[in-house]
């Protein structure tokens, strides 16, 4: 009897995620994440703020959105913070603060990561020398 032959997988490229599902008032919505400034761990729950100043509840982790956000313009600042590096304006080691005024706490691991990303230095080397936030 002969075996059946296995031929390999093509590659599926990751691309990043530019709109997303959220449950809003029992309605499933299309979101775009531009217009996502931050999202909020709850334990088990996930809470949206976006740019309009509107707030909306998820029950699923952060943990999940931090791997569905991946590749794209969301930075994980705390492992109660996911942002939107679009509307980052100001960075110190302490916090970060966005375009609406909230600041936002940087753990002291999530830090050091900051401080090695390139992607995240870029935003800033127009604002700021780099040199004088760590």
């Amino acid at each position: 009897m002969l075996q059946p032959q296995l031929l390999p997988l093509p590659l599926v490229e990751k691309k990043s995620v530019h709109r997303l599902c959220l449950h809003v008032g029992g309605i499933v919505r299309m979101m775009d994440t531009q217009n996502i400034m931050y999202l909020q761990s709850e334990v088990n729950y996930t809470r949206f703020f976006t740019k309009d100043g509107k707030a909306y509840l998820e029950a699923k982790t952060l943990k999940h959105f931090n791997g569905v956000l991946e590749g794209s313009d969301f930075i994980r600042i705390h492992k109660s913070f996911l942002v939107n590096k679009n509307f980052i304006v100001e960075m110190t080691p302490e916090f970060v603060e966005l375009r609406n005024g909230v600041q936002l706490p940087v753990s002291r691991r999530k830090r050091r990561a900051l401080k090695k990303n390139r992607a995240i230095t870029s935003v800033f080397s127009s604002f700021t020398k780099m040199d004088k936030w760590y």
